[in-house]
């Protein structure tokens, strides 16, 4: 079978599916395979504590402005930020986008990638890494590294303590009066670690119990974040209260303003251990007003702007041509939904399997992206290196472009699992969600009611009220009840690790979901293992292949948006990718001051 409609589609508008692969920067192929590549001592520590791995297929994405320019110092840079997507000011415990955003700017990472497209991770917080033994990796501490000039830490210089605090915390996975916190979402990743140890006030000794093939990619997460120890224990009861005086790092920009409807400032770091170029960065609350973003974007308000509508792009590049650029990424969020799986009713293969079927994602990304938008299965197109093809993908149920087939299934599935005594079921809708894509819920709800007959009823919440559901399990679990919108954003090249966490009934982000599947459970074990990066490849394909098989595990995947995102010339970046890249602003974003378009925009 050919690649279906929409990836022609999106040909037809000039912008391939080798182009899209490679503008998410597949380059991550192997990316995960870093704890032992470029981190030996000797010779093979050359480039000062950088990995770098071989590229994937396709072309990366790198931004048509980037050059060997040297970057110049000035200008504060103003970007449109999500409003009222908000959990936790303690990075440790938080899966919101925008914190990860946020905390790019403020905090650095033990590690950090480079780049995306190259696969490439380099020394943050720690400048440089050794590995004297497969069991065994060795930090040094940045020497003029510094911490933000607020209380209680008042701008001390970084140690050592700080990254063996932040690595013990994130194992334990315990808040500092001992309980079990279980939004340390990632602490599973941490478990191999046997001991952390301060050789000196620059040196950590970190150990394992066995060779952990992804140790310094998950400290690269865009939620690995070191933040000081003497402010964990005097905010962590504190963080859900945000404000910008609890936000305190080592990074580029100093948080000096913060709002929950996204008005926020940052301010160089004039301490930081390299140039800033930009002065600062300020997020303005625009995001649900189309609008509103265009004009300021045209007044040079904004530096970037992603309309949703393609007339809008049509006419902007046609009246500003030669003065901004499109570039086309993939959304970092995939949308979809999640249930528990684990009790009724979601428990009951036929009916998570015919909400499954019933969904039109076509239909979705028609009417809600105007076709801007691909599908997707458990592991994205963001990670094609590690995917099935779309054109396999289109084979499964709830892919199939038979829509009537898979209708007609998802009924006969809903009516044999019981699901017509269910009555009304309520579908949770992202407020933010629902802002952006005005009347996607009424499509979602009548969509579902039309396939499987019982009354879908939307409801919109707060993504905040969304996760507090998910945490207690309260998708499911003997509630009608399912949701709908974006999930955690694709914050790493390579699925693997995530995959683990996700679904391997041991981990504990799996009992969120509930949904076990023995292969799965088999699949993901051996993946997290193997040093092999083809190996890997294969064995998230067989995992991706399983999970399609059950209708998502609980984490039923829909598709992924195709973002045009339009920019003034004088903004130069080093790639354009779907992952988080705020910590690149400090060093590898800056304004042409001398470019043409730079006149007229306002200090």
């Amino acid at each position: 079978m050919s690649e279906n409609y929409w990836t022609q589609r999106l040909a037809r508008q000039g912008i391939s599916r080798r182009r899209i692969l490679g503008g998410a920067a597949t380059a991550g192929i192997g990316a995960a395979a870093l704890g032992l590549v470029g981190c030996g001592g000797g010779d093979d520590n050359k480039n000062g504590g950088t990995a770098t791995t071989p590229a994937g297929s396709g072309t990366p994405a790198a931004s048509p402005t980037a050059g060997a320019q040297t970057p110049q110092k000035g200008g504060t840079a103003r970007f449109v930020s999500a409003n009222n997507t908000w959990d936790t000011f303690d990075v440790d415990r938080s899966r919101f986008s925008p914190v990860a955003w946020l905390m790019g700017m403020t905090n650095l990472g033990v590690t950090q990638w480079k780049s995306f497209t190259r696969a490439e991770i380099e020394g943050a917080f720690a400048e440089k890494w050794e590995q004297p033994d497969p069991n065994t990796i060795v930090f040094t501490v940045r020497q003029n590294l510094f911490w933000h000039d607020k209380p209680p830490v008042n701008g001390r210089q970084a140690t050592a303590e700080d990254i063996a605090f932040f690595i013990n915390r994130n194992k334990s996975g315990k808040l500092l009066d001992g309980t079990d916190d279980p939004n340390f979402y990632r602490k599973s990743a941490y478990q191999n670690v046997d001991k952390v140890e301060v050789v000196d006030n620059r040196t950590v000794r970190v150990t394992f119990t066995k060779p952990d093939p992804f140790f310094l990619t998950t400290l690269a997460g865009s939620y690995s974040k070191v933040q000081a120890p003497e402010a964990v224990r005097a905010f962590e009861k504190d963080y859900a209260n945000m404000k910008a005086d609890l936000v305190i790092g080592t990074g580029a920009f100093v948080l000096q303003k913060w709002s929950a409807d996204g008005d926020s400032q940052w301010v160089r770091n004039e301490k930081f251990y390299t140039q800033v170029n930009w002065d600062g960065v300020k997020w303005l609350p625009l995001f649900t007003d189309q609008t509103a973003q265009q004009a300021a974007f045209e007044q040079k308000q904004l530096d970037a702007f992603i309309p949703t509508q393609n007339q809008v792009i049509q006419d902007l590049l046609r009246r500003y041509e030669g003065k901004i650029h499109e570039v086309k990424i993939f959304g970092g969020n995939p949308q979809a939904g999640t249930y528990y799986g684990g009790a009724a009713p979601w428990n009951n293969p036929n009916l998570i399997g015919a909400i499954f079927r019933a969904l039109d994602r076509r239909a979705l990304i028609q009417s809600l992206l105007q076709g801007k938008g691909v599908l997707s299965g458990n592991v994205p197109p963001t990670q094609a290196a590690f995917a099935i093809t779309e054109k396999e993908l289109i084979t499964f149920p709830g892919y199939l472009e038979d829509r009537a087939k898979d209708e007609a299934e998802a009924k006969k599935m809903w009516e044999a699992g019981g699901g017509p005594a269910l009555g009304d079921i309520i579908v949770d809708i992202p407020d933010i969600w629902e802002g952006l894509y005005s009347g996607g819920a009424a499509l979602i709800t009548n969509n579902l009611k039309r396939v499987l007959g019982n009354n879908f009823i939307a409801k919109t919440e707060p993504y905040a009220t969304i996760t507090n559901k998910i945490v207690k399990q309260e998708y499911g679990n003997g509630k009608n009840n399912i949701w709908y919108g974006w999930i955690t954003e694709v914050s790493d090249p390579e699925p693997t690790l995530l995959n683990y966490l996700q679904y391997n009934s041991t981990q504990a982000q799996f009992q969120q979901f509930g949904v076990k599947i023995d292969k799965v459970d088999q699949l993901t074990a051996q993946a997290v293992t193997e040093f092999d990066i083809a190996k890997r490849q294969e064995l998230s394909k067989e995992v991706m292949r399983e999970l399609v098989k059950n209708y998502g595990a609980g984490i039923p995947y829909n598709l992924v948006a195709v973002n045009s995102s339009l920019r003034w010339n004088y903004l130069k970046y080093p790639e354009a990718v779907a992952f988080v890249q705020q910590h690149q602003y400090g060093t590898q974003f800056w304004f042409d001051q001398n470019d043409p378009t730079w006149q007229g925009r306002t200090a």
